[in-house]
């Protein structure tokens, strides 16, 4: 069996930003959560929602001074994590600008500052 890390096809980079979960249902149901990490192609939350494996959910990610992302998510896994759920979910990103933008927020500061001196 395949470790988690091993499947992915983005690295998952430690980050800090407002992530919002946009259950469908009631306005009630929109949910504040705490990132943990984030790629491209999924990312890690702690939620007091209990979602279900398999599930979908709608979610909105600020990266800071550039704006929010938005796009779709699947459940892959839960675990408990104290009073909450330490969630992994597969995400896809509809705008490509939308996903350029992140991929620029996640890459290395030193990686990005080579391609100022040495653009391609």
């Amino acid at each position: 069996m395949m470790a988690d890390a091993d499947r992915r096809s983005h690295e998952r980079v430690s980050r800090d930003a407002p992530l919002i979960l946009l259950q469908p249902g009631p306005k009630t149901d929109r949910e504040g959560v705490v990132l943990r990490d984030v790629s491209l192609g999924g990312l890690a939350f702690e939620t007091s929602l209990k979602l279900e494996v398999g599930s979908s959910f709608g979610f909105a990610l600020y990266v800071p001074t550039r704006g929010w992302v938005d796009g779709t998510g699947r459940v892959c896994w839960l675990k408990p994590s104290g009073d909450a759920w330490l969630c992994g979910a597969s995400v896809k990103i509809e705008r490509t600008d939308q996903s350029e933008l992140l991929g620029k927020w996640l890459e290395p500061s030193t990686k990005g500052l080579l391609r100022y001196f040495f653009p391609d």
